[in-house]
């Protein structure tokens, strides 16, 4: 086995509780001088013993799950150690090249790098660089700056903290002379620690950041951090002493609504995603399709494209095309606090500073060289961009850096007219008057996004682990339910995920729940959503039996048995739902579809025309007419139809293939050849498929099928001669 094989044996012996195997394992996996963890093995196996030795004498042991529960966190350090040893050597990952960068550089501790820096930002200082030169400030400057992401890295990549380093950490957090921003970087720093190897004393570290005592910024960073982090990993972040720190966090007040805050923002930010593929696969190639039927109509109508008003017909098109609906979507989706900004900056980040893994966590600061660099040394610009609650912090360096690239006169009136705005929206823009749960929210929100654009846009993005790959369910994660274990927390982030469209996760909260009559109508949607339709069928069948005359659960009971194939069922909802509404034309319809299904030719066109008696303007009638009187041998008929059809209604490939079928009854071969060339478009596969699979219904007709492979062949001699 390989490493990785080990990797997932071990962690399933300790999950199984079969730590005689994982010991065995461990010792196969140590090599020969791994002198520090053989011994650490040898004392868990001796710890084990104990436990056994004790449970063996059958006496009462209240404490046995506690060691049980730390002795599987010590085997799954120790397993994450050995590991990463076993990779520092060769492999390539930023994570383990840095490492051996590190290794090189003996000397440098974290201590020391700690130290290092805040003697730097001291020099630093706001009152340091007034009596300082220009030249002297910002050489001063980029002390601090360099020294930034170095001990970023350091924390980054150094795990377990020993003793030492842990109390290091603490002491820089607590320190007044660290600047607020670094130590916001801390914390990222800790948190991408964590997601590359769990370490439980620093995940206590990081729940430490998000009490109280300290700055909001950096308690909102620990707090998601500290959230994602047991999301990754759920089993092994829930230990007694973690439920412990968890529970003096809820009794502060902030953690459970910050905790729903940020699963929300996860499912908006990462829909961000679907919002672009909806655009890039579905909008545009639509808008695409429909641009010559548009250009046609102003052609005809010589329309002035000055002209304010929407012409109608562009909105029939939209409307027929399903575009209108799928725009509402994602207009709805953007107004709930979608992410509007990552298509536009996603091709921002190709700059060099993002080329560095802590300039992704960095929070803005106007006073950095490459900003004022960039800005030329205007300094109300970056205080604006700074103060700016739309963008987060990567897209604020983002925006900074492609300010710069603009022709000078460009860059000019840029930021004059940032300078306006910035001047007109002060009041509004003051974050001070925000009330508190808002600007904690606005600060969730902006580090999700910083976050989520590491995760997909970082040029070594494939190595890291993405939070954003699934989504973030509380209730699933054992340190974080009972934050969501009322039922009407419940309901809540469940509806949020069922309107979010991630039916799984939905499902799994209503059935947390005593359902009423919405649930069952909701997770029968889900289900059906998810193509689980016999599922769905008993739920929607559970919803009838508390309000039998639904009309919502009716159609929902009738289109299932209909996709189900149970015509027959699907035919009795649909007469219930006539009886409710018997000027309804869909009902007809479909009631004319499910009698087609079952071969019952005659019911099916007396609901047909009952329906074309309802509506005379509308064409949804017309093609079913045509096509049960062709199966009923009225070929007048279904003439007479079809040629409503090509003059009230634009012909589908569908139609053509019929009109041949009708052609070929009619004895009209040429024209039936005509047909069926449009319907294929010069596929001659497709042409074939569908006249081989329609052949019994054309025998049905009184048509001879000998006659078919001829047609076919003269279609394909003249395909050849083309």
């Amino acid at each position: 086995m390989n490493t990785y094989e080990y990797k997932e044996a071990v962690e399933t012996a300790v999950s199984s509780r079969n730590f005689h195997e994982a010991f065995r394992l461990l010792r196969v996996m140590l090599s020969a001088d791994a002198w520090r963890f053989r011994a650490e093995l040898e004392s868990a196996e001796e710890d084990y013993s104990r436990i056994i030795e004790y449970a063996l004498t059958g006496a009462p042991d209240p404490s046995r799950e506690t060691q049980i529960s730390r002795l599987s966190t010590r085997i799954y350090n120790l397993l994450d150690m050995i590991v990463r040893e076993s990779r520092i050597a060769d492999h390539n990952s930023l994570y383990f090249s840095a490492i051996r960068s590190s290794k090189l550089n003996r000397t440098e501790s974290l201590q020391s790098l700690f130290s290092e820096y805040l003697v730097a930002a001291n020099n630093a200082s706001s009152f340091t660089l007034a009596t300082m030169k220009k030249s002297e400030a910002a050489a001063c400057r980029r002390v601090v700056e360099d020294l930034e992401p170095r001990l970023f890295v350091a924390l980054w990549t150094s795990t377990p903290l020993s003793f030492d380093e842990i109390a290091a950490v603490r002491d820089a957090m607590q320190s007044e002379l660290m600047p607020l921003h670094m130590k916001q970087l801390i914390v990222s720093a800790l948190t991408m620690s964590l997601f590359q190897f769990f370490n439980e004393p620093i995940l206590r570290l990081l729940l430490e950041f998000a009490s109280e005592g300290y700055e909001p910024e950096v308690r909102i960073r620990a707090t998601v951090g500290a959230v994602i982090v047991m999301s990754r990993w759920p089993k092994r972040s829930d230990t007694e002493a973690v439920r412990n720190i968890l529970s003096s966090l809820r009794e502060q007040g902030h953690w459970s609504a910050d905790v729903e805050h940020i699963v929300m923002q996860f499912v908006k930010t990462g829909d961000v995603e679907k919002i672009a593929r909806t655009m890039r696969e579905e909008i545009i190639p639509q808008m695409m399709k429909l641009r010559p039927d548009i250009e046609k109509h102003i052609k005809e109508v010589g329309l002035d494209m000055s002209d304010s008003d929407m012409n109608p017909e562009w909105e029939d098109l939209l409307e027929k095309s399903g575009l209108t609906e799928r725009l509402r979507k994602l207009s709805d989706m953007q107004m709930e606090g979608g992410d509007l900004f990552y298509s536009a900056f996603s091709m921002l980040k190709s700059y060099p500073f993002f080329n560095n893994i802590a300039n992704w966590f960095l929070p803005f600061n106007a006073d950095r060289s490459d900003v004022v660099e960039s800005l030329g040394h205007d300094g109300a610009m970056g205080l604006f961009i700074a103060d700016s609650q739309a963008m987060c912090d990567s897209d604020k360096y983002s925006f900074v850096f492609s300010i710069d690239r603009l022709p000078e006169a460009q860059k000019q009136q840029v930021m004059n007219q940032i300078t306006e705005a910035s001047i007109q929206m002060a009041e509004l823009a003051d974050v001070d008057m925000l009330p508190e749960r808002v600007r904690r929210s606005n600060q969730i929100t902006r580090y999700v996004q910083d976050l989520f654009r590491f995760f997909r846009l970082f040029r070594r993005r494939s190595e890291f682990a993405d939070p954003f790959a699934r989504l973030l369910n509380p209730a699933m994660i054992p340190t974080l339910k009972s934050d969501f274990s009322e039922p009407e927390k419940i309901r809540l982030l469940a509806e949020f995920f069922f309107k979010h469209e991630h039916y799984d996760d939905a499902l799994q909260l209503f059935r947390m729940l005593n359902p009423d009559l919405t649930l069952h109508q909701k997770m029968g949607h889900a289900l059906e959503r998810l193509g689980r339709r016999q599922e769905a069928l008993t739920e929607y069948e559970r919803a009838e039996m508390l309000a039998p005359q639904s009309e919502w659960t009716l159609k929902r009971l009738a289109q299932v048995s209909k996709a189900l194939g149970n015509f027959g069922k699907a035919l009795e909802y649909y007469r219930r739902l006539e009886s409710q509404n018997p000027d309804s034309v869909a009902y007809a319809l479909n009631m004319g579809h499910c009698y087609l299904q079952m071969n019952q030719i005659h019911e099916a066109l007396h609901c047909y025309y009952k329906a074309e008696m309802l509506d005379e303007k509308s064409v949804k009638p017309l093609r079913p007419i045509a096509w049960c009187a062709f199966l009923n041998r009225d070929f007048e008929t279904s003439q007479r139809y079809y040629n409503r059809i090509l003059a009230e209604d634009t012909p589908t490939p569908a139609d053509f293939l019929n009109l041949g079928h009708l052609s070929l009854a009619l004895g009209n071969i040429r024209d039936a050849i005509g047909f069926y060339k449009q319907y294929a478009d010069g596929d001659e596969a497709k042409l074939t498929a569908a006249i081989t699979g329609d052949a019994h219904l054309l025998e049905t007709a009184g048509i001879s099928i000998d006659i078919l492979p001829l047609i076919l062949d003269a279609i394909r001699f003249q395909y050849d001669n083309k």
